[in-house]
């Protein structure tokens, strides 16, 4: 069985995928199958989560936010989140997560 890749549309912010452009305002063009797209699904839900946590975290005043575990785990949600849409975008999505040096 061949997957065919087709066009998504991402919204990091909301964390939603459509593979109508029209539908709501996206961010990045991807081509990926629906297998691919299911698996950024749950990078999202991932980095939810961590962002919940992170929040009961922030009323710990103390606690910086380097040496909190909480927050290492949101940023590496979101940093996986990003390679994903690097690794299936468009030439112009590449450029642009490049030159925010999210990567690095």
């Amino acid at each position: 069985m061949i997957l065919e890749k087709q066009p998504y549309y991402v919204n990091v912010e909301t964390g939603e995928v459509h593979s109508d452009k029209t539908v709501s305002s996206f961010e990045f063009e991807i081509e990926a199958t629906n297998e691919e797209v299911n698996r950024l699904t749950k990078l999202f839900r991932a980095c939810d989560e961590a962002a919940r946590d992170t929040f009961w975290r922030s009323h710990v005043p103390y606690v910086p936010y380097h040496n909190d575990p909480d927050n290492h785990r949101y940023d590496e949600a979101l940093k996986d989140i990003y390679q994903f849409i690097h690794d299936h975008g468009q030439p112009l999505t590449r450029e642009h997560i490049e030159s925010m040096g999210i990567l690095d």
